[in-house]
């Protein structure tokens, strides 16, 4: 449940809320709740808290236990990275105007993927088109349109647990988010790491809940251009690992272009693979 949906005292106290949540069952090291800092923020608007954050990183086992109980508490953990600012003043989060989680709700991934595609691909009277058709092969110039889910291949939240031990090291430090799911947090945090790419990130969210129900997707750790996801059910033949490709190309174009060169390329990248890295330039 949402801070916003809670009643009493939690509603307006988030350490209330904490603790209303995980009843006495979790104890949580120590933190703090990170605001929003955007250019938004003056003497007439009151920010409000966008997560909880620690100040050391976490143990593998406190994220399994709090990923078990994100449906009841309401709130999603993650790994928080960010190697180049402070903790607790400018931790990935807040740098933006947070969206309402509504917004999420508007988009269809067709709709997002198909925008986006056409973008990319939009032709400039003087250079002439932005991507060579090659560099998109299998596909052209008009949007593929989403790829068919995946079967599964293990426990999506099983597998969630075993890639965090793998990310876990000195820099990484547990988030708290009032989402119920992982691919709300781009929209609710005020993430600017896709800014370059995408103005908001409604979209995006809308795309990772998809990846969520078709590939068992769940979000791992999110960095200030970074983003890391455990994929239960990730793509093995070769031409669904080239739809799931495409779409990856129109979430982050430069991990794909910069990466690998070509759409069909990346495609031989992640057939099979587990977790999938994602970054914006």
């Amino acid at each position: 449940m949402a801070w916003e949906d809670r009643k009493g005292p939690a509603a307006t106290d988030p350490f209330a809320m904490l603790r209303i949540g995980f009843a006495g069952r979790v104890e949580l090291p120590a933190g703090e709740l990170l605001t929003e800092q955007s250019t938004r923020i003056d003497g007439h608007h009151e920010p409000g808290p966008l997560c909880w954050i620690s100040k050391e990183p976490p143990s593998a086992q406190l994220l399994a236990t709090l990923r078990a109980d994100s449906e009841s508490t309401g709130l999603w953990p993650l790994l928080l990275v960010d190697d180049t600012e402070t903790y607790g003043e400018r931790c990935t989060v807040g740098v933006v105007t947070p969206e309402p989680l509504e917004h999420v709700d508007r988009w269809r991934p067709e709709q997002v993927m198909d925008r986006i595609w056409t973008g990319l691909c939009q032709v400039d009277s003087e250079l002439g088109p932005a991507y060579d058709p090659d560099s998109l092969a299998p596909f052209g110039y008009s949007c593929p349109g989403p790829a068919p889910p995946g079967d599964l291949l293990a426990d999506a939240t099983v597998l969630a647990n075993q890639l965090t031990q793998r990310l876990l090291d000195e820099q990484t430090r547990l988030g708290l988010v009032p989402v119920r799911r992982g691919a709300d947090v781009l929209t609710v945090l005020g993430w600017s790491g896709a800014t370059n790419h995408v103005s908001r990130c409604a979209g995006l969210s809308a795309m990772l809940r998809s990846w969520e129900d078709r590939f068992g997707v769940r979000v791992l750790r999110l960095g200030p251009d970074r983003l890391d996801l455990s994929v239960a059910a990730p793509p093995i033949r070769g031409e669904h690992a080239a739809a799931v490709a495409a779409e990856h190309w129109t979430f982050a174009p430069d991990r794909v272009m910069q990466d690998t060169g070509s759409i069909s390329a990346y495609a031989e990248e992640i057939r099979g693979r587990r977790q999938w890295t994602f970054w914006w330039d």
